[in-house]
Order: C-alpha cells, then sequence, then structure tokens
C-alpha cells in the first residue's frame, strides 16, 4: 500500500512539474508574437515624459497684479484681522440641503475677513472688467452669503483707503 502512495505522490509531482514547465513554455512562445511594450520616453530632467502643449500645467501668481493691491489696501485698513484670499464657499458654509449645497460647492469668494477664531465676518468682492459676464453668479453668491448671515462687501475698481475704511467700518 505504501508503494503505491508513494507512487502515486511521485507521479502527481511529475505530472505538476510538467504542467507547470508546458504552461510556461506556451505563455513564453506567445511572448514572441506579442507587440512589445514602449516606454515613455523620458526627459532627463525631470524623469517624465514631456506632456503633449494641450496637457501642460504650469503655475501661476495666486493673485492678479489688482488683487495683491486691493489686499494690500485691506491690510493696512484691518491689520488686526486675518484676511482671507479666494476662499471655497464650502469651506465656511454647510449645509443638510444637498441641492443647496451644490449651488455654492464651486464658488470662491475674493476676500474673506474673519475673526480671531476663524469666524467669517464678512466677504469682500473686487468686480474687475471679467465680473460684467458673471453677474447673475455674483448675484447668487451674494444672496448665499447673506443667507448664512454673511455680508457682502462689492467694489468695482481698487477704491481709497478711506473709502475702504468707511465701508468696512459697518461691519467691523
Amino acid at each position: 500500500m505504501e508503494t503505491i502512495l508513494n507512487s502515486f505522490l511521485l507521479k502527481s509531482i511529475i505530472y505538476s512539474l510538467l504542467f507547470y514547465i508546458v504552461y510556461k513554455f506556451v505563455f513564453a512562445l506567445c511572448g514572441v508574437f506579442r507587440k512589445p511594450k514602449t516606454k515613455a520616453k523620458k526627459n532627463s530632467k525631470k524623469g517624465y515624459r514631456k506632456p503633449q502643449k494641450n496637457q501642460e500645467l504650469v503655475s501661476k501668481k495666486v493673485l492678479t497684479k489688482d488683487e495683491i493691491i486691493m489686499l494690500d489696501a485691506l491690510e493696512q485698513v484691518i491689520p488686526s484681522r486675518n484676511i482671507l484670499v479666494q476662499v471655497s464657499m464650502s469651506a465656511f458654509m454647510t449645509t443638510q440641503n444637498i441641492s443647496t449645497r451644490n449651488q455654492f460647492s464651486r464658488l470662491y469668494v475674493d476676500y474673506l475677513i474673519v475673526d480671531e477664531d476663524y469666524n467669517p465676518i464678512l466677504s469682500i468682492e473686487l468686480d474687475g472688467h471679467y465680473h460684467k459676464y458673471t453677474q447673475d453668479k455674483d448675484k447668487r453668491r451674494d444672496e448665499l452669503l447673506k443667507s448664512a448671515g454673511i455680508p457682502v462687501i462689492r467694489f468695482k475698481e481698487i477704491p481709497d483707503i478711506k473709502v475702504i475704511r468707511k465701508t468696512i467700518s459697518r461691519y467691523i
């Protein structure tokens, strides 16, 4: 009985090895007829494939020249307050209503004045020349902020520091 078992075990091992060898050979043979994979061309500086012109990403300044001037003016007028720039409305507003949340989830405010605990106090918008095309969007943004209890000040251009001080003093 023991020799039969040993013989059966030996045959099983031999058949398994034979199957493995044939399996590897067949797949190696199939690989010969397969089109070889092409490797991505490497850019010598970065080690990555150079992106196509329409796919190229480049960094840019966070703020425009006018936005920087306005930020400097705001910092002069209210140096004791934190001024955040280009803040997503979903960062400081929330609701359980998904429909309402979708209305502001991709909107930003130009400047958000916050208190020492980073609660929003006031939103300031600098409407440049491009804002004439987004008036409906701006109106909806203002309505959403108002419903959240956050006042909005809009400037069509960069005002004088005295005008900024006078306008903001009503809210801060």
